[in-house]
C-alpha cells in the first residue's frame, strides 16, 4: 500500500509516520553517541597519524573522546584522540592503518563519539600502577633483609699456639651489618687456655674489641661469642689463641649469621 514500508525483520508495516517517528528516535540516540560528524579538509601526515578538519576549531575540544573513520581506506578504525582538537588538528594515540600506516586524505569521513576511554586517566593510573609496583620491589627488598642472609659456615685450620691466628673475617669494610650470631667449635682443642679475640676498626685504626679465654678441656665444645645482635660498618677479624702445642694444626669450626641493613 503506498506511503507504508515493510520490515522483513519484523514482518510487520510501518506507516510513514511510523517510519519517520523510528528515524527521529534512530538520531537521538546517533546523536546521544555521536558529538560531531566531519570529514578532513586537507591531506594528514603519511603516516595516519592526524586527521586534519578546519571546522573543528569552532566547537569543543574533544581530547580524551573517540574518533571514528567512517570511510575509506580506514573505514571502521577506532581511536582514542590524544590532544586538544581545537587547532583542527586530531591527534589519534595510535595512527590510522595499523601496521601499515595509512594517511587519512582530504574528503575522509569521520565522526567523533560522546564516548571517552579517558586515555590520559588510564595511563595515569598505569603510571600509579608501576610506581605502587616499584614500591611494592622496594618493600620486598627490605623484606629480603630482614629475612637475613644465608648463615655462613666454615673450618680453618691453623698453628694455633704460634701466635694468634684467623679464624674468619666477617662483614665488609663500609658496609653496615646486623650480626646476630657468631659460634665457634673448639672440640678438636685441647688447651687449657683458648683464647678468643676480635678487632674492628675504630676511626680508622684497627682496634682489639674483645678478648676472652676458655678451657678446651672444661667448656662447652661449642662457644657463643656472640648471642645477640651488634651491628658491625666495617670487617670483624676474628682470632683465636691456643697454650698448648698439641693445637697446632688442628681444624676450628665457625658459624655466623648477617643481615644486611
Amino acid at each position: 500500500m503506498p506511503g507504508e514500508f515493510y520490515i522483513e525483520g519484523k514482518k510487520e508495516k510501518l506507516s510513514l509516520k511510523e517510519l519517520l517517528a523510528l528515524i527521529a528516535e534512530l538520531e537521538a540516540k546517533l546523536d546521544s553517541l555521536v558529538v560531531f560528524r566531519g570529514e578532513a579538509t586537507a591531506d594528514g601526515a603519511p603516516d595516519g597519524s592526524n586527521i586534519i578538519c578546519s571546522d573543528l576549531p569552532t566547537k569543543a575540544d574533544f581530547k580524551g573522546n573517540e574518533v571514528v573513520i567512517t570511510s575509506e581506506p580506514c573505514a571502521g578504525e577506532a581511536r582514542d584522540i590524544a590532544a586538544p582538537t581545537t587547532g583542527g588538528v586530531i591527534v589519534p594515540y595510535i595512527p590510522f592503518g595499523n601496521i601499515l600506516r595509512q594517511q587519512v586524505t582530504s574528503g575522509t569521513k569521520f565522526s567523533i563519539l560522546a564516548i571517552r576511554a579517558m586515555p590520559a586517566e588510564l595511563a595515569a593510573i598505569e603510571a600509579k600502577i608501576d610506581e605502587l609496583e616499584t614500591k611494592g620491589d622496594a618493600i620486598k627488598a627490605q623484606t629480603d633483609k630482614l629475612a637475613g642472609e644465608p648463615p655462613e659456615t666454615g673450618s680453618t685450620t691453623a698453628d694455633w699456639n704460634t701466635a694468634e691466628a684467623d679464624v674468619a673475617s666477617i662483614g665488609t669494610s663500609d658496609t653496615k651489618y646486623k650480626l646476630h650470631s657468631l659460634l665457634l667449635s673448639i672440640h678438636n682443642l685441647v688447651g687449657t687456655v683458648i683464647t678468643v679475640r676480635m678487632y674492628m676498626q675504630v676511626n680508622g685504626n684497627e682496634r682489639k674489641v674483645y678478648e676472652q679465654a676458655f678451657d678446651a678441656t672444661s667448656d662447652p665444645p661449642g662457644l657463643w661469642i656472640v648471642n645477640g645482635t651488634v651491628g658491625i660498618h666495617e670487617m670483624l677479624r676474628l682470632t683465636l689463641e691456643s697454650n698448648n702445642a698439641a693445637d697446632n694444626g688442628q681444624a676450628v669450626d665457625y658459624d655466623y649469621m648477617l643481615e644486611a641493613m
